[in-house]
């Protein structure tokens, strides 16, 4: 599914609709949802007692009210959080999603599609095996590009499932092998680097050029008019309207 999705022009919501809603929560999933993107992106860590949890940071100071690393808490430990006040007072009591919960809320959308990516830490294999075996008990596998910045993970994903995989230019990942760059079907291009000789460079290699973070009209247009295949957000509103006008959707 998400291969074919590819030959139309797609928005994400960056860690769901997470310039109004505390990110990576299931409100903001829910509300970039309601909003009509085609694919929400997430982030993932594994707890100390293995469970898979959606987060951005490794700590959980940032997006919590608790401190110290993620993965050196269970998952119980980690419900215990508030993961909304930070954002402001009245999202007091959100909680940090389990990827299971994730995928329980968006199943019914059958047409929506997943980046999710696994987070560079000492067991981010292992985490990409749990993620890859969950999303095959839901059977939602072939709507998910799943994504990091540790090529050994990419690699991985290539090398033992043969699935999509998002990487990014060598220069922003690590454990770069000579064939890693080879082996990605999409790439995460930063708003810099945004360019036609630049997107046209991965076009020719067969690897999906991916735009993040657009957030502007400007910034959107910017990416379309320079190749981005797909625009990561955010905040999707400008870019679900622009792509409305250009007939992209």
């Amino acid at each position: 599914m998400i291969r074919s999705a590819f030959e139309r022009f797609i928005i994400s919501g960056h860690r769901g609709y997470s310039s109004k809603y505390p990110e990576n929560t299931l409100l903001a999933f829910q509300a970039a949802i309601e909003l009509g993107v085609d694919m929400l992106e997430l982030d993932l860590h594994l707890s100390a007692d293995g469970v898979i949890m959606v987060m951005h940071d490794k700590t959980l100071d940032r997006t919590t009210n608790g401190t110290g690393l993620l993965r050196e808490k269970t998952c119980a430990q980690l419900k215990e959080l508030d993961a909304g006040g930070w954002k402001a007072s009245y999202f007091q009591g959100l909680k940090v999603p389990t990827f299971e919960e994730f995928l329980t809320l968006t199943r019914p959308y059958e047409n929506l599609l997943f980046s999710v990516e696994i987070k560079e830490e000492p067991d981010d294999i292992a985490c990409t095996d749990a993620a890859i075996a969950m999303t095959n008990a839901f059977g939602m596998t072939d709507r998910c590009v799943f994504t990091s910045f540790d090529a050994a993970v990419t690699d991985h994903i290539h090398d033992k499932y043969g699935l999509p995989n998002l990487g990014y230019w060598e220069k922003y990942m690590r454990n770069v092998q000579p064939d890693s760059i080879s082996k990605l079907w999409s790439v995460g291009v930063p708003m810099q680097d945004v360019s036609l000789e630049h997107t046209n460079m991965w076009r020719a290699r067969g690897i999906w050029p991916c735009a993040y973070c657009a957030d502007t009209a400007e910034q959107v247009i910017w990416c379309i008019d320079n190749g981005a295949a797909m625009v990561t957000c955010n905040d999707p509103v400008p870019a679900l309207r622009i792509a409305q006008e250009r007939g992209l959707r």
